[in-house]
């Protein structure tokens, strides 16, 4: 282990290297045309866009996983968005921009927790992410107010 730390080499994320993923993408989806039944011949433009948006924290190897997943889940010969993970059909909604910076009276904010929920379809996360508070604080307020 201690020659591979000689001459360190180190690269950006993925998410700083977007002209990569379409390359990568392709290499991924020509391993398993080899090894599958199902041959992908093209993808279409929302799952690419789709791709080439999301944000890639857990880089190259999540890549993979996710055309591993849409050879799964897909028919046909070209990858749709639809044969993607649940969370790239997510992000394709706009992110929720928190609300206001100034206090609100127990009664807006109470008000203001069920909107955020109602919205997002009661997904916490969107919710408190909407009203810029993290999950911890939007559990504990919806706690005090009943909801």
């Amino acid at each position: 282990m201690y020659r591979l730390r000689v001459v360190p080499i180190f690269i950006p994320p993925l998410r700083e290297r977007r002209e990569d993923i379409g390359l990568l993408i392709w290499h991924f989806i020509q391993e398993h045309n080899a090894a599958h039944f199902r041959k992908i011949e093209k993808i279409d433009p929302q799952a690419m866009r789709a791709l080439l948006d999301y944000a890639w924290p857990g880089n190259i190897r999540e890549l993979q996983n996710v055309v591993e997943y849409a050879f799964a889940v897909g028919r046909g010969t070209t990858l749709r968005c639809s044969e993607l993970p649940p969370e790239f059909r997510e992000q394709r909604n706009a992110e929720p921009q928190p609300v206001q910076n100034q206090p609100l009276s127990a009664a807006e904010e109470s008000t203001a927790i069920r909107q955020a929920l109602e919205q997002s379809n009661g997904m916490v996360t969107l919710a408190a992410r909407s009203l810029g508070m993290s999950r911890a604080t939007f559990w504990r307020k919806r706690k005090i107010y009943g909801i």
